[in-house]
């Protein structure tokens, strides 16, 4: 097998399908980060493990809107063990880290990244953030998390429990290409995620500057002459945010 032609199709197909799937939540998607932002509320991010990349493609990058921001510590992604993101994701007190560190109100809107949807942290913090009134965006494999059993006390998974859902299109387990009977590679779900995301935001933003509003978005730092047109973006919507 040439697997790198195999993996190129399937991924080609995955995007395909992440689309054709995708196309009415992604602009509901859109809808939902459009009014609240008009409406002085905040956009966040949230993942765990892998998951966390999805919020990371959207922080404080060339070509990423300037006010959205993600909430993960180090200990929620592979930094510092591999498995160490694994076990606090099972544990839903940690839900009470979070609230502690991040102020999110009511009318905020939080995008969810977990393929599973199944995990115990997962599904208190979206409870708790439901009950004050946010709204949750959930990227999940609908394939994978509506196979299994949730790990949390309510016996909930994530895409019960958001306002929009959008299907990553990954299949259960999330790698995609057999090498043999016992073993796959060629994981989906981080790499339809991260365009999920993109689609999403490109679409608000294109709200945004069809309504004339206030649209910041960042330039590449590698690009001549963006360092000063990326500070004044770090300095009203970044740093501000995060004292």
């Amino acid at each position: 097998m040439d697997f790198a032609k195999t993996y190129t199709d399937y991924c080609i197909q995955a995007f395909s399908m992440a689309y054709q799937k995708n196309k009415e939540p992604i602009q509901k998607a859109a809808q939902l980060c459009y009014e609240a932002t008009i409406h002085d509320h905040t956009l966040y991010t949230f993942g765990t493990g892998h998951s966390h990349m999805l919020g990371q493609d959207l922080y404080a990058r060339a070509g990423g809107y300037a006010k959205i921001y993600p909430i993960v510590e180090i200990e929620l992604t592979l930094a510092t063990h591999p498995t160490k993101s694994t076990t606090i994701e099972r544990t839903a007190a940690y839900a009470d880290v979070l609230e502690h560190l991040y102020d999110v109100k009511e009318g905020d809107v939080v995008f969810f990244a977990s393929n599973s949807g199944r995990n115990a942290l997962v599904v208190e913090y979206a409870y708790r953030l439901k009950a004050k009134g946010v709204k949750i965006i959930a990227i999940t494999s609908m394939k994978h998390s509506s196979q299994i059993a949730s790990r949390h006390a309510s016996s909930k998974r994530l895409f019960e429990l958001a306002d929009i859902v959008l299907d990553n299109m990954a299949p259960y387990g999330d790698a995609g290409i057999e090498i043999d009977p016992n073993h796959r590679m060629g994981p989906i779900s981080t790499l339809t995620g991260c365009y999920l995301s993109q689609c999403i935001m490109g679409a608000f933003v294109d709200l945004l500057i069809q309504n004339k509003k206030d649209a910041p978005v960042f330039r590449s730092s590698n690009a001549d002459g963006a360092d000063a047109y990326n500070k004044e973006l770090f300095e009203t919507y970044v740093i501000q945010k995060r004292r």
